[in-house]
């Protein structure tokens, strides 16, 4: 996205300060209460003799010993290596950096493991075979195939890897943060096309302006905790957010529609977009969920 708004943003932070003056944001507000949440999360492994089905909820790098020991026990080991072998291919990665986090027994529906190429005939048969999904990091890869292992597919529509990210060219990143504000974040686009500019303060306000509003009728003060700023800020670093600095993650080739955020932090911006956030690099994913949970939590 190219800023060609940089004239309106010194403007726009002359009204953020008047707007800090007038309504008293150099002191802190008593009596605010700080929201604490805490998530837990746990690993379930389900065994269920009657369709042979092993799930594990976890890190696809770090599966558990007893996880992955029923994995090997099941799984026939020909369909194990057929699986590996063909991941480790695809992802240029050694079979020992490579994990089975999930395999399931399926019957399907043709000759081609229900995943046909254009213009191809499979014969319309039941095939018992397997779900099997190999994971390496954030990436995940699907396989489909047959009992043995003999013929297998890879299933790229439900497969996941990280986005391939550009550099943002200097000419189109947002001007620098001024001193009395945290962070920032400019959404842009979506079927109305209109922008939008979020503000963190130091002091827990925070401001919404559309951009482009000559009256500055959709202005929006709300305000959190000082104590929540200063948790979002040590959420950032722990996230490593600065690893992402002048970074842009594009939205897939011919997509339309979809609203691009470019977030800005002391250290640098990073750029995204809706319809690819789930494709992330897990610690941005963290970054992106720790500054909606701030934004939803303001009073």
């Amino acid at each position: 996205m190219k800023f060609m708004l940089k004239n309106y943003f010194n403007a726009n932070q002359t009204r953020i300060f008047a707007a800090l003056i007038l309504t008293g944001i150099l002191s802190v507000a008593n009596g605010l209460t700080l929201i604490k949440g805490a998530t837990g999360a746990s690993a379930k492994l389900s065994l269920e003799t009657s369709n042979e089905v092993l799930k594990e909820s976890i890190k696809p790098n770090g599966l558990p010993r007893p996880v992955a020991n029923a994995v090997s026990d099941t799984l026939p080991a020909s369909v194990k290596n057929a699986v590996l072998q063909a991941a480790s291919k695809r992802l240029q990665q050694p079979i020992s950096q490579l994990t089975i986090i999930e395999a399931q027994q399926q019957t399907w529906r043709d000759g081609c493991l229900e995943l046909a190429n254009a213009d191809e005939f499979c014969t319309q048969a039941l095939v018992p075979g397997w779900r099997v999904v190999v994971g390496i990091g954030d990436q995940t890869l699907v396989y489909h195939t047959n009992q043995t292992g003999s013929a297998l597919r890879l299933n790229e529509k439900a497969s996941s890897s990280p986005l391939a990210p550009v550099q943002i060219p200097v000419s189109e990143l947002p001007p620098p943060l001024p001193g009395y504000v945290v962070f920032r974040e400019i959404s842009s686009g979506g079927f109305i096309g209109r922008t939008y500019e979020t503000v963190l303060l130091k002091n827990g306000q925070l401001i919404r302006v559309r951009i482009g509003d000559a009256n500055d009728s959709e202005r929006s003060v709300r305000r959190v905790p000082v104590q929540q700023v200063q948790q979002f800020v040590r959420s950032l670093k722990r996230s490593q957010f600065s690893k992402f600095k002048n970074l842009r993650y594009p939205a897939p080739s011919g997509s339309a529609d979809f609203i691009t955020y470019t977030l800005t932090s002391l250290e640098g911006t990073v750029e995204y977009n809706d319809i690819s956030q789930n494709n992330l690099p897990k610690n941005l994913q963290a970054a992106v969920k720790a500054w909606n949970q701030l934004i939803a939590s303001a009073k």
